[in-house]
């Protein structure tokens, strides 16, 4: 009777054991599985945040590029435009404009028309016209001639040498009782030309956009 009862405790002393260690084992189990789970929803989520970090630097790189591109675009065309107007009018127009101020007889009818029209009117004031250094002497003693014609006195109202650098053809009108001057140099010409004539001269980039 009393080995009977020994082997009950015996036995249930083994079922207890065997029951916490099965229990212990199942939380060891349940335990790694959760820090498993936990370490894999946290790689993924490392991994998704530098995949997105990844994606927004290359979007970034992206979007600096093409705004490079643009700019090198738009400059290009501009460039381009500055470079069609200056060989296809500034340069042309100039060198036609100085090759006719480069003619003798064409400066002296340009000289004699201003002067005989300003001078006709007798409360003008007196001029002086002032030549390039590299004026021709038949213009300049044509130029004598003219002034001495309408004003008595032609060297006094003749100065030869531009104020302004590199003007070799033309001259100006300076009044003598004043500050104002007029300019009929092969520069002042083109200028004059030039703005008249690039605003239509670029309307014909217009249709040219970049983008």
């Amino acid at each position: 009777m009393a080995e009977a009862k020994l082997q009950e405790l015996i036995d249930a002393l083994k079922r207890q054991g065997v029951e916490e260690g099965e229990e212990a084992g199942r939380r060891i189990v349940e335990s790694a599985q959760k820090q498993a789970e936990e370490i894999t929803a946290q790689a993924r989520a490392e991994a998704e945040e530098i995949v997105a970090r990844a994606k927004a630097e290359a979007d970034q790189q992206l979007k600096r590029l093409q705004s490079a591109l643009e700019i090198a675009a738009s400059q290009f065309v501009n460039n381009l435009k500055g470079i069609i107007v200056e060989n296809f009018l500034t340069l042309p127009l100039g060198q036609k404009i100085k090759a006719e101020l480069s003619e003798p007889d064409f400066l002296k009818t340009l000289m004699a028309k201003f002067v005989e029209s300003y001078a006709a009117n007798h409360q003008n004031r007196d001029i002086k016209l002032i030549l390039p250094q590299e004026v021709q002497p038949e213009v300049l003693n044509y130029t004598y001639d003219l002034m001495a014609k309408h004003y008595g006195s032609g060297r006094e109202h003749v100065s030869v040498g531009l104020e302004s650098q590199g003007v070799k053809f033309g001259f100006q009108v300076d009044k003598e009782s004043g500050n104002v001057r007029l300019d009929f140099t092969a520069e002042a010409f083109l200028d004059l030309f030039l703005r008249f004539l690039s605003p239509r001269f670029r309307d014909l980039f217009k249709t040219v956009k970049v983008g």
